[in-house]
């Protein structure tokens, strides 16, 4: 009772689970109070690690500009949802508005230039983004939580700081007035722009994201996320089908030709039929292999706030980011990861409803049954034996959900993250987002590690099986003794063979349609316009 009572006053205080950096990180500069006027330019400008730009910008690139900051880390699912907000006021305001991301990246992982653009690219972020791996701008100027929006007016100062999401509005009035009132002296375009998306090369596949296998049919499902797509192949790479139009994204049903989603994750094969965790769609989709349609099953196609969902219609209840889908024999439901509101919920197959199962929506590791247990951006789920593991991205634990309680395995808080093996008292992942689970015991990928984990249920140890081929694997499926694995930042299927430990790469052979989505001159292939519609 005592959670949930503080989880109460969460939400009428309005904090929309932002995160706060630990109280022990040493700040070692003052921060710039609202009546600096140069000083933030001489911040920003400081740090020579940017992207989406052909040189550093500098102070005198950002005087006279109505300029928009965002503080994000690509693995907050929050800061995710402030992009499109980002991206329709950039469209709205176009070059009265500079908006500018600072990436202040949580784990290790995420201070990696080469991994901040991987992450661009799948955003489709178009605006300069400077690296700000050592903290130094996030210090300077007093930010304490992830996302956090800070406008600066055309005098350089601080106009107004906004925590958490949900701002878009309040923004639009904010940044219409000051271009009302600084009309006269505000400065346009001119910035030394060179997008990161015009470097990118062909491939059959763009950040693959779950796997998925069809064992009557002997062929294997991925979700194709950056192309808005479900690629079906055999287990020697050939395509044998595309699930969705590509060329843009979008929520249609319909036959394969004419559905369409926007960036879908989770895939699960269960009884002919392909469920698929629409993510940035915030819908959940039924794929009939046989009559070869698409439709909806449950979501409105916006993103939901409602933590406490019992048995409502699926298709008026709106989700929150679903990222991976699960199957419940004992209940007859899919259980669904569902990052954005950090908690487990459950699809009806035959009633057709929604429910929270687990997750009272504190962003935390509780264990315990529900409302007392508390998850942290679940992002992969896989049942055996009637247990659905799961991996907690935000805690980098691995969990289980069993009957109604939930019971954590490795993991120990939101800032506990590493690599290291052994019981749960010392083992350590670093942000994991996919999971596989059979008699064996649960093969994970360990994300932000780039590594391949393996833990042993009996022996309750966790080992390391690679971690020298992959770059921030998403997901496994085990099928005889190889693993088929998501390689996401490489574009690639990898295959390793746990009898030899031999990784290969499942080469995948293309469909005419599959380059449907990109322009390529050359070397060089630009994605087509993603624009919501």
């Amino acid at each position: 009772m005592k959670r949930i009572i503080i989880f109460l006053m969460g939400l009428a205080l309005g904090t929309f689970f932002v995160w706060y950096f630990p109280a022990a990180r040493k700040t070692t500069e003052v921060p710039v109070t609202p009546t600096s006027t140069s000083a933030i330019y001489d911040t920003l400008a400081g740090s020579q690690e940017w992207l989406n730009v052909s040189r550093p910008l500098m102070p005198a690139d950002l005087q006279g500009r109505m300029i928009l900051l965002d503080f994000w880390t690509y693995c907050c699912i929050n800061c995710m949802h402030v992009i499109p907000d980002l991206q329709a006021l950039e469209h709205e305001f176009g070059d009265d508005l500079t908006v500018i991301g600072v990436h202040s990246g949580k784990f290790t992982n995420e201070r990696d230039r080469d991994n901040i653009r991987a992450a661009i690219l799948r955003y489709d972020i178009e605006h300069p983004v400077v690296n700000d791996a050592n903290f130094s701008i996030w210090d300077r100027l007093g930010v304490h939580a992830w996302p956090t929006l800070i406008l600066i007016n055309p005098e350089g100062k601080i106009e107004r700081i906004y925590t958490g999401e949900g701002h878009r509005e309040e923004l639009r009035q904010d940044i219409e007035g000051l271009r009302t009132r600084s009309a006269k002296t505000l400065a346009h375009g001119g910035l030394p722009l060179a997008l990161e998306r015009t470097k990118v090369e062909p491939s059959v596949l763009r950040f693959p994201g779950k796997i998925t296998f069809a064992d009557d049919r002997n062929l294997l499902f991925v979700s194709d996320s950056n192309h808005d797509r479900i690629l079906g192949f055999t287990l020697e790479g050939e395509v044998k089908v595309a699930i969705g139009k590509g060329d843009r994204p979008g929520r249609d049903d319909g036959t394969f030709e004419e559905a369409r989603f926007f960036r879908p994750q989770g895939v699960l094969y269960h009884q002919g039929h392909l469920y698929v965790t629409d993510t940035d769609n915030h819908l959940l989709r039924s794929i009939d292999l046989e009559a070869k349609r698409v439709t909806t099953i449950a979501g409105t196609g916006v993103q939901g706030q409602d933590r406490f969902v019992k048995d409502t219609a699926a298709l008026k209840t709106p989700l929150s980011n679903p990222w991976d889908v699960s199957f419940d024999p004992a209940t007859n439901e899919l259980v669904i990861a569902m990052a954005g509101t950090h908690q487990l919920w459950g699809y009806h197959l035959d009633k057709k409803t929604v429910r929270v199962i687990a997750g009272n929506g504190l962003e935390s590791i509780d264990d315990g049954v529900y409302p007392e247990n508390s998850l942290s951006q679940p992002s992969g789920i896989s049942e055996h034996n009637g247990r659905h593991y799961f991996v907690d991205s935000e805690t980098s634990s691995l969990r289980v959900l069993e009957g109604n309680r939930i019971t954590t395995l490795i993991g120990t808080g939101l800032f506990d993250f590493g690599l290291k093996d052994g019981p749960r008292e010392t083992a350590r992942m670093q942000h994991s987002i996919g999971v596989f689970a059979d008699g064996s015991g649960v093969y994970i990928a360990d994300t932000y590690n780039h590594a391949i984990r393996f833990y042993d249920v009996e022996k309750k140890i966790l080992s390391t099986l690679d971690q020298s081929h992959f770059n921030e694997p998403n997901d496994i499926v085990k099928i005889g003794n190889k693993l088929y694995v998501t390689d996401t930042n490489n574009h690639q299927i990898r295959v390793i063979d746990l009898t030899t430990r031999i990784v290969t790469t499942l080469h995948l052979t293309s469909l005419p349609s599959l380059s449907a989505s990109l322009q390529c001159e050359g070397d060089a292939c630009i994605p087509t316009s993603r624009s919501r519609v």
